[in-house]
């Protein structure tokens, strides 16, 4: 059954961080990706999805079950929109990354090549923040802190200050091609050899990751499930790996053969994933209650998790 099968990769890729499932290896095909799921279909490749989890989108009466939120996705060539209310907008023509904090602010910040912009979400359109040019790969945000962090195409990584007029260089962040924050505002790196590293929020240390396969043909760190706290998903090769903030890592169960374009597993209950130019969107409440007979511990395991879920996208604080 297609949704069953659906079912055990959303749990892999959204749940074993949290809470790892004893599993058989689980390979992710082509049938992943049903045409009644895709909720855009672009010209490009979808490089990058992003959900911010601030108030923006959860809130006290926010319903998990009708989720219809701000989902923003980079199109290759074409920039960065907003998918909302199933119509999409394009934001901004060189707009690369998305970040916020996990808080009541409705604040959301966008990386693009020529410096740091705010999304305005009644326009839906995008404003410049502070007076930095830089070309920029990717854009973080610390919870608690609001802190803004920065890695440039040049493969350098600054703290943001002074409201985006002047940027500091993380000197220990060598290197890097991709960086991201856990919610204890770890940060988690992979530089351009393809080495995995992690920056204890606490103490600033930098440790390689053990755990992973030596020498992989690619390496992607993903935005970890809101049930998370000191963690991130990564892809190695085909295979999905959990990586902790004791520079630790394990190999979920998850195989990749028909890899996805770009991920947002970061909603935890709804996730959406990128193939072939589309984006799909997929409701593990959905699937669940479609599969309930053959599923009742997996979705005992799921109603367990639901509240924890929900308490961590609506949280109004984190605790450093």
């Amino acid at each position: 059954m297609k949704s069953l099968t659906i079912l055990s990769a959303l749990l892999l890729a959204g749940f074993a961080a949290a809470d790892p499932i004893k599993t058989d290896i689980l390979t992710l095909t082509e049938d992943f990706y049903l045409e009644d799921l895709v909720v855009y279909t672009g010209e490009n490749e979808i490089t990058n999805i992003v959900v911010p989890l601030n108030s923006i989108n959860f809130n006290d009466h926010t319903d998990l079950e009708n989720f219809d939120v701000y989902v923003f996705f980079v199109e290759a060539d074409k920039g960065l929109y907003v998918l909302k209310n199933n119509a999409a907008t394009k934001v901004l023509d060189n707009g690369k990354d998305v970040a916020s904090s996990m808080d009541d602010s409705t604040q959301v910040f966008i990386g693009a090549t020529d410096g740091i912009y705010t999304f305005n979400a009644e326009k839906k359109t995008a404003e410049k923040y502070g007076t930095l040019t830089d070309n920029i790969k990717n854009i973080l945000v610390t919870n608690g802190t609001d802190e803004i962090f920065i890695l440039t195409e040049d493969k350098v990584f600054y703290k943001v200050t002074e409201g985006g007029t002047k940027k500091e260089e993380i000197t220990n962040v060598k290197d890097a091609i991709q960086v991201v924050l856990d919610p204890l505002n770890n940060l988690y790196f992979v530089d351009s050899k393809k080495h995995v590293y992690v920056k204890s929020f606490e103490d600033g240390t930098v440790r390689k990751v053990k755990g992973v396969p030596a020498n992989p043909k690619f390496v992607e760190l993903l935005r970890p499930p809101a049930i998370v706290d000191d963690g991130v998903p990564l892809i190695s090769g085909k295979k999905v790996y959990d990586v902790h903030a004791n520079a630790t890592a394990e190999f979920t169960g998850l195989i990749l053969n028909s890899k996805p374009s770009a991920y947002a597993v970061e909603a935890t209950l709804v996730l959406y994933f990128a193939h072939d130019k589309k984006i799909y969107q997929y409701s593990v409440v959905d699937i669940i209650n479609s599969t309930a007979e053959m599923m009742g511990q997996v979705k005992s395991f799921i109603e367990d998790k639901a509240p924890q879920v929900k308490e961590a996208a609506q949280k109004k604080s984190i605790r450093l």
